[in-house]
């Protein structure tokens, strides 16, 4: 009878500091407020189904609603913890994104120095489309962005679609329909359009853990190449511009 009092007492705490009513936390359970009310008084038995209810409702652990251990913590963003989407999940995420329950699958892990809200997100970078700046094998910091147009150019995003989830630079286009995308990879096709009506979900890339460590060398080569590659295009530039003003100096032949 101690025990039944006992979670009885944690239950009515929780819900108190959680400034809920009797009668929001009997719909939770789907019972009438009257039997809840008899589950916070130790008069009714309360069984496995509430307690996992309960549980989630106040973000504690049915540990801590059954034996008052406190040690153990829920994983959720409240707590500081962030589901991650790795490779091997993501075709399961891009079919179930719109279930409520979606993210109850994932595991759920910490990032120092990170505040997540319910919209954070920890996903697997695929692909080498962003090298060097992001590896595959990196797990991207993520925040959904659901205001389209508070975008800045240049952001680093994850673009997640029906079909895929695309890691990209993002710019504005001319025509509102559309953004412009980017790879930050020189051997991969630059630039592209997709239609906002396609973006099921756009996740701004607020960081990553990454362990891929480039040696410098091959960065600094990457940098040059770069270089080399940017100069040669404005010098193409140049000589065009150049042969149109000597092609105006010469003199016309009329026959």
């Amino acid at each position: 009878m101690t025990d039944r009092i006992e979670i009885a007492r944690r239950i009515k705490d929780l819900r108190a500091k959680m400034d809920f009513p009797q009668s929001f936390v009997a719909q939770k359970l789907f019972v009438s407020q009257s039997a809840y009310s008899l589950m916070e008084n130790a008069q009714n038995g309360i069984n496995s189904e509430h307690l996992l209810r309960l549980s989630k409702l106040f973000s504690v652990t049915a540990d801590f609603l059954l034996s008052g251990n406190n040690k153990l913590i829920e994983m959720n963003y409240k707590n500081g913890f962030i589901p991650l989407i790795n490779a091997r999940t993501h075709a399961g995420f891009l079919k179930n994104m719109h279930k409520e329950d979606v993210m109850d699958d994932f595991e759920y892990y910490r990032v120092p120095g990170f505040n997540p809200t319910k919209d954070s997100y920890l996903i697997e970078n695929e692909g080498s489309s962003m090298e060097p700046t992001v590896m595959s094998g990196d797990i991207l910091i993520c925040q959904t962005q659901h205001k389209l147009e508070r975008v800045l150019d240049g952001s680093i995003v994850i673009l997640v679609t029906k079909d895929a989830i695309l890691t990209k630079r993002i710019y504005k286009h001319d025509d509102d329909e559309y953004f412009w995308t980017e790879s930050d990879n020189p051997n991969e096709e630059r630039k592209k359009e997709i239609k906002k009506r396609d973006i099921d979900q756009l996740l701004m890339v607020m960081g990553k853990v990454s362990n891929v460590l480039i040696p410098h060398r091959e960065m600094a080569f990457k940098g040059k190449m770069q270089f080399f590659e940017e100069s040669l295009g404005a010098l193409s530039k140049e000589v065009y511009q150049l042969n149109k003003k000597l092609n105006k100096l010469k003199p016309s032949h009329k026959n």
